[in-house]
Protein backbone atom coordinates (compact mmCIF):
# COMPACT_ATOMS: atom_id res chain seq x y z
CA UNK A 1 0.00 0.00 0.00
CA UNK A 2 1.24 3.76 -0.52
CA UNK A 3 0.54 6.46 1.47
CA UNK A 4 0.37 10.02 -0.08
CA UNK A 5 -0.21 13.32 1.33
CA UNK A 6 0.64 15.25 -2.23
CA UNK A 7 -1.06 19.03 -1.81
CA UNK A 8 -1.63 18.25 -5.89
CA UNK A 9 -3.68 15.41 -5.12
CA UNK A 10 -5.86 16.73 -2.57
CA UNK A 11 -9.17 17.62 -4.95
CA UNK A 12 -8.74 14.10 -6.03
CA UNK A 13 -8.67 12.69 -2.34
CA UNK A 14 -11.45 15.00 -1.27
CA UNK A 15 -13.91 13.67 -4.35
CA UNK A 16 -13.06 10.41 -3.03
CA UNK A 17 -13.97 10.87 0.58
CA UNK A 18 -16.69 13.00 0.51
CA UNK A 19 -19.66 10.41 -0.63
CA UNK A 20 -18.05 7.87 1.82
CA UNK A 21 -17.81 10.44 4.81
CA UNK A 22 -20.69 12.34 4.09
CA UNK A 23 -17.89 15.40 3.98
CA UNK A 24 -19.26 19.05 3.79
CA UNK A 25 -16.15 21.12 3.44
CA UNK A 26 -16.81 24.67 1.66
CA UNK A 27 -12.92 25.22 1.16
CA UNK A 28 -10.89 21.97 0.61
CA UNK A 29 -7.42 24.05 -0.07
CA UNK A 30 -7.31 24.35 3.74
CA UNK A 31 -7.48 20.99 4.11
CA UNK A 32 -4.78 18.19 4.38
CA UNK A 33 -4.58 14.18 4.07
CA UNK A 34 -3.37 11.11 4.24
CA UNK A 35 -4.41 9.05 1.20
CA UNK A 36 -3.88 5.53 0.80
CA UNK A 37 -3.70 3.39 -2.70
CA UNK A 38 -3.29 0.07 -3.53
CA UNK A 39 -2.87 -0.28 -7.53
CA UNK A 40 -3.08 3.34 -8.97
CA UNK A 41 -6.24 3.09 -6.87
CA UNK A 42 -7.78 5.32 -4.09
CA UNK A 43 -8.32 2.68 -0.92
CA UNK A 44 -8.31 5.07 1.89
CA UNK A 45 -8.18 8.72 3.15
CA UNK A 46 -8.06 10.70 6.19
CA UNK A 47 -8.60 14.30 5.44
CA UNK A 48 -8.56 16.91 8.44
CA UNK A 49 -10.17 19.84 8.14
CA UNK A 50 -10.75 22.88 10.15
CA UNK A 51 -7.76 23.41 12.02
CA UNK A 52 -7.73 26.33 14.00
CA UNK A 53 -4.15 25.46 16.08
CA UNK A 54 -5.58 24.11 19.07
CA UNK A 55 -8.31 21.46 17.34
CA UNK A 56 -8.55 19.76 13.61
CA UNK A 57 -11.39 17.96 12.40
CA UNK A 58 -10.93 14.32 10.91
CA UNK A 59 -12.96 12.67 8.51
CA UNK A 60 -12.01 8.77 7.73
CA UNK A 61 -13.11 6.56 5.04
CA UNK A 62 -11.66 3.35 3.67
CA UNK A 63 -12.36 0.26 1.16
CA UNK A 64 -9.89 -1.99 3.22
CA UNK A 65 -8.98 -2.93 7.20
CA UNK A 66 -5.28 -2.24 6.08
CA UNK A 67 -5.67 1.57 5.87
CA UNK A 68 -6.31 1.20 10.19
CA UNK A 69 -3.33 -0.84 11.34
CA UNK A 70 -1.09 0.60 13.98
CA UNK A 71 1.54 2.01 11.86
CA UNK A 72 -1.13 4.29 10.05
CA UNK A 73 -2.83 5.37 13.23
CA UNK A 74 0.35 6.33 14.75
CA UNK A 75 0.50 7.82 11.74
CA UNK A 76 -2.54 10.32 12.00
CA UNK A 77 -1.88 11.28 15.57
CA UNK A 78 1.28 12.04 15.37
CA UNK A 79 0.84 14.35 12.25
CA UNK A 80 -2.39 15.93 14.41
CA UNK A 81 -0.74 16.20 17.77
CA UNK A 82 3.42 16.09 17.01
CA UNK A 83 3.13 17.67 13.48
CA UNK A 84 1.01 20.50 13.63
CA UNK A 85 0.94 20.52 17.59
CA UNK A 86 -3.26 20.62 18.05
CA UNK A 87 -4.35 20.11 21.15
CA UNK A 88 -7.81 17.93 20.43
CA UNK A 89 -8.96 16.82 17.53
CA UNK A 90 -12.57 15.74 16.54
CA UNK A 91 -14.29 13.55 14.38
CA UNK A 92 -18.20 12.91 13.92
CA UNK A 93 -19.86 10.15 12.28
CA UNK A 94 -23.36 8.95 11.59
CA UNK A 95 -24.55 7.68 14.74
CA UNK A 96 -25.71 4.55 12.76
CA UNK A 97 -22.91 3.75 11.49
CA UNK A 98 -21.55 0.89 14.28
CA UNK A 99 -18.64 -0.03 12.28
CA UNK A 100 -17.10 3.57 12.10
CA UNK A 101 -17.98 3.95 15.86
CA UNK A 102 -16.18 1.46 16.63
CA UNK A 103 -13.01 1.97 14.94
CA UNK A 104 -13.42 5.47 16.69
CA UNK A 105 -13.59 4.45 20.12
CA UNK A 106 -11.32 1.88 20.02
CA UNK A 107 -8.43 4.49 19.00
CA UNK A 108 -9.63 6.12 22.11
CA UNK A 109 -11.80 8.76 20.82
CA UNK A 110 -14.60 10.07 23.74
CA UNK A 111 -18.49 10.26 22.75
CA UNK A 112 -18.81 13.87 23.52
CA UNK A 113 -22.50 14.10 22.18
CA UNK A 114 -24.82 14.05 19.52
CA UNK A 115 -26.51 16.18 17.06
CA UNK A 116 -29.85 15.34 16.10
CA UNK A 117 -30.60 15.07 13.02
CA UNK A 118 -27.33 16.54 11.15
CA UNK A 119 -26.97 13.33 9.10
CA UNK A 120 -29.45 13.85 7.01
CA UNK A 121 -32.96 12.28 9.40
CA UNK A 122 -30.19 10.18 11.12
CA UNK A 123 -28.28 11.60 14.59
CA UNK A 124 -24.47 12.39 14.44
CA UNK A 125 -22.10 11.63 16.92
CA UNK A 126 -19.41 13.26 18.13
CA UNK A 127 -16.28 12.34 19.47
CA UNK A 128 -13.10 14.34 20.79
CA UNK A 129 -9.56 13.43 21.52
CA UNK A 130 -7.16 14.96 23.93
CA UNK A 131 -3.57 15.40 23.50
CA UNK A 132 -2.75 13.89 26.19
CA UNK A 133 -5.54 11.14 26.32
CA UNK A 134 -3.86 9.80 22.91
CA UNK A 135 -2.15 6.69 23.58
CA UNK A 136 -0.46 6.85 20.17
CA UNK A 137 2.29 9.36 20.51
Amino acid sequence: MNITSDRSRLQEFADWIKPKADVHIEDIANCSYIGYEENNKIVGCILFSDYDANNIYIHIAFDTPRCVSRKYIKFMFDYIFNQIKCNRATAQCDDTNARIKKLVEGVGFVREGTMRHMAGNNDLAVYGMLKEECKWV
